[in-house]
C-alpha cells in the first residue's frame, strides 16, 4: 500500500509540474524550487519542513499537496481491499468499489505506474453483464459522484458541475471583496464553502485564469 501510495501520489504531482522524491519508503518529500519544503506521510498527512516555513509560496504549496495526498489515498486504499469485479464481456481486471441501486463503481489500476481508471456502469438485467459506461481517467471524485446519481442515492439536481462552483467562488471572490460587513460566523461559513469547492474542483486555479482571460478589459 505504501509504495503504490507514494507511487500515484509522486504521478499526480508531477502532472502539476510539483517534483518530489520518495525517502527510504518512509515519506514522499515535496520540492519548491528544488529545495525540500514539505512532505506526506504513509498515511496522507502533510507537514511542513523548515525550509517551507514563513514561506507564501509552500504554504500554498502545502494546501495543493494535502489535497491531491488525501485524494490519492483514498483511492488507493479503496482499490487494495476491493474484490474482482465478475461480469461477462469484460476484457480487462476492474475491482469493485461499490454496487447500489443497479449501478456499479469500479476501478482498474493501468500497468508500469500509469496511474488508475474509474468507471460507473449499469448490471444488465440479470446482474451478469454491465453496460452504458462513463469513464474517469484519474478523477476517483467525479466518478463517485456519477455513482451517486446513476445509483439513485443522490438526485443530479443536488449537484453542482465544475463550471457551476467556479462561478459560485468568484462570486464569493466579489463578495467578500465588495459586499457587506460580514460577522465572524458568515465569514467562517464562506471560507469553508470555498475551501470545499477548491477541494472538489482539483483545478479550480486554472479555471479561474480562463474565465478571466475571456472577459472583456477595461481601457483605462
Amino acid at each position: 500500500m505504501r509504495e503504490k501510495y507514494f507511487l500515484e501520489l509522486s504521478r499526480r504531482l508531477q502532472e502539476r509540474g510539483i517534483e518530489s522524491s520518495v525517502i527510504a519508503d518512509k515519506r514522499l518529500e515535496v520540492f519548491l524550487h528544488s529545495q525540500p519544503v514539505l512532505y506526506v506521510s504513509p498515511a496522507s498527512d502533510v507537514f511542513l519542513l523548515p525550509a517551507g516555513s514563513q514561506n507564501e509560496e509552500a504554504s500554498e504549496l502545502y494546501h495543493q499537496v494535502a489535497m491531491d495526498a488525501d485524494e490519492v489515498y483514498s483511492y488507493v486504499e479503496t482499490m487494495q481491499n476491493a474484490p474482482l469485479l465478475h461480469a461477462s464481456g469484460l476484457h480487462a481486471d476492474f475491482r469493485l468499489l461499490a454496487d447500489f441501486g443497479g449501478a456499479v463503481l469500479a476501478g482498474q489500476e493501468r500497468e508500469n505506474g500509469q496511474g488508475y481508471q474509474f468507471v460507473t456502469w449499469i448490471w444488465d438485467y440479470d446482474r451478469t453483464g454491465v453496460s452504458h459506461g462513463h469513464y474517469y481517467e484519474d478523477n476517483f471524485q467525479s466518478a463517485k459522484q456519477d455513482f451517486a446519481v446513476r445509483s439513485g442515492l443522490i438526485p443530479r439536481a443536488q449537484l453542482f458541475s465544475p463550471e457551476e462552483l467556479t462561478e459560485l467562488y468568484r462570486a464569493t471572490d466579489h463578495f467578500l471583496e465588495e459586499g457587506p460587513e460580514l460577522d465572524y460566523k458568515q465569514q467562517k461559513a464562506i471560507q469553508e464553502a470555498r475551501t470545499k469547492i477548491e477541494y472538489t474542483v482539483p483545478d479550480l486555479q486554472s479555471r479561474l485564469e480562463q474565465v478571466q482571460s475571456q472577459e472583456p478589459q477595461m481601457n483605462l
